[in-house]
């Protein structure tokens, strides 16, 4: 208990310090329920549709025609008429190209609650985890972004090899995450750098992302009727045009500057190079109604953990001047970084990525288990047995070696010794010293996710009873955990200490 009221004086501190972040989570709606659409298992997805109309699909890769298809889930659940297409950018000319689902193309259906699945081809990927290794950590850091995990799937009854199942972002992904549509959500792709493209909001529709699909660069995915892009034009505005003194109040009345700290420090992390502050590349922007602020989404994540293309340093590149300034200008990221109070919280969330969700411990647990769940399916896969040809030709044996070892050319890394170097790096890099209380100095922090909603978690969580304080040392509840989670909403909103075994070190825990 005196360890308890020792930690309890300078967990004030950081109460203090997490008062914003406890805003952030509030404007959040609760996090749907995986079911089987992205638990933790391979899932096997089977198309019929008319062998024409799937050569046709390949081959004509730029159409976006839906063909239509019977869809069959793990060899029970089976919808009729649903549409099928090539899906991507760049990777549309891949030989393992990734595909769109839609369910509700030519009638009104859903599956588990979803209108549209993305299958990515990661081709570039021969580990085949990358993006669903960064939606976990996402996940556990209570980021918001599309979830993961991977499907066998097969076409007339013939494997077509293992692709990565990413959710995707919609009027139902908003809902299931803000509680509200109705706001403006903006995809946004190369060159997409939110520079001060003048005032007229023709501009921003008319910036183009260079594909043979003349997409705008700015792609509105809701509200298209009313097609206006005032909102944009005002964040551009407010980044491009602020006065110095003025810039810090008028960006956080429109922007969610916290939640994108968050995201930022993730992103480095991960090494996802082909985002906005990189590659003004991959991110959606969601107008929301809740607060009139826009919130930033990252997607497209399975270029990280040491894949990369001409971003040699990339395990140890400088947090604070992590873009490419000669083609890549991210206003938004450097004009926020200048600003030092918000530069310390982008610190801060970096440490507390690197001791817990982005914490060695918990992710190479979870590198392991999907390594063990993939490997029958690898064993088979046509783009690693040969028996279809692929982009670079990867191997079970390179697949085999993929999380300690790097491929070569763009994979200069495997997974593990990336996630080493990075933190290590990224740790010497800081240039504030850490807070007394730091989550980052408590081996508690594995816990997931906090801030807390409904639940948290631990991946060595038994049955014991864990003991929630208040800040003052007042014991307020004993919990008990269930199937590795504990249930919290018997607790109020506010900022506690969780002891998970008497004697141990207590942690910081927040209830929003």
């Amino acid at each position: 208990m005196n360890n308890i009221l020792h930690l309890s004086r300078y967990l004030l501190v950081s109460a203090f310090l997490f008062a914003n972040a406890l805003v952030l989570h509030a404007q959040s709606a609760i996090w749907p329920n995986n079911g089987s659409i992205f638990d933790d298992k391979v899932h096997r997805i089977d198309i019929f549709l008319p062998a024409d109309s799937w050569t046709k699909l390949n081959k004509f890769v730029w159409d976006n025609v839906y063909f239509s298809s019977s869809f069959i889930y793990d060899n029970k659940d089976t919808l009729r008429n649903i549409g099928i297409r090539v899906k991507g950018n760049t990777s549309r000319e891949a030989k393992k190209k990734g595909y769109r689902i839609d369910i509700s193309e030519f009638q009104s259906q859903t599956y588990q609650g979803l209108k549209n699945m993305n299958l990515n081809g990661n081709h570039n990927d021969p580990a085949l985890m990358r993006e669903y290794l960064s939606s976990q950590v996402l996940e556990r850091a209570g980021i918001i972004a599309a979830r993961c995990n991977q499907v066998a799937l097969y076409v007339n009854g013939t494997f077509q090899g293992v692709r990565n199942h990413s959710e995707y972002i919609d009027k139902i992904f908003l809902s299931s995450r803000f509680g509200e549509n109705s706001g403006n959500l903006y995809k946004c792709s190369w060159p997409a750098d939110l520079g001060w493209l003048g005032s007229d909001q023709q501009a921003y529709k008319n910036l183009i992302n260079p594909s043979p699909l003349n997409e705008r660069a700015y792609e509105l995915k809701t509200n298209t009727g009313a097609d206006n892009y005032s909102d944009l034009v005002e964040l551009a505005n407010v980044i491009n045009n602020s006065a110095k003194d003025s810039f810090e109040s008028k960006l956080e009345k429109i922007f969610d500057v916290n939640s994108y700290l968050k995201v930022l420090a993730a992103e480095v992390l991960l090494g996802h190079w082909d985002n906005y502050f990189h590659n003004k590349n991959n991110y959606f922007l969601y107008h929301r109604k809740s607060d009139n602020r826009f919130v930033y989404i990252p997607y497209d994540m399975d270029n990280t953990f040491g894949v990369q293309w001409g971003v040699a340093d990339i395990n140890k590149r400088n947090i604070h001047a992590w873009g490419n300034l000669s083609s890549s200008k991210a206003p938004l990221t450097y004009k926020i970084l200048e600003i030092s109070r918000w530069k310390m919280a982008y610190e801060q969330e970096l440490r507390n990525l690197i001791a817990g969700a982005y914490h060695k411990d918990s992710l190479f647990a979870i590198i392991d288990q999907s390594m063990l769940r993939l490997s029958s399916h690898i064993n088979i896969d046509p783009y690693y047995t040969g028996a279809l040809a692929s982009d670079y030709g990867f191997t079970v044996s390179d697949w085999q070696q993929s999380d300690s070892k790097a491929w070569g050319k763009h994979v200069s890394f495997g997974i593990k010794p990336f996630i080493g170097d990075r933190s290590s790096s990224a740790l010497q890099q800081m240039i504030y010293p850490a807070h007394t209380a730091t989550i980052a100095q408590q081996p508690a922090a594995l816990w997931y996710p906090n801030p807390a909603k409904e639940w948290i978690s631990n991946t060595d969580l038994g049955t014991t009873p864990v003991t929630i304080y208040k800040t003052t040392g007042q014991k307020i509840a004993e919990l008990t955990p269930e199937n590795r989670r504990i249930n919290v909403t018997s607790i109020p909103n506010g900022v506690y200490l969780l002891e998970p075994k008497a004697g141990k070190r207590a942690l910081l825990l927040i209830r929003h």
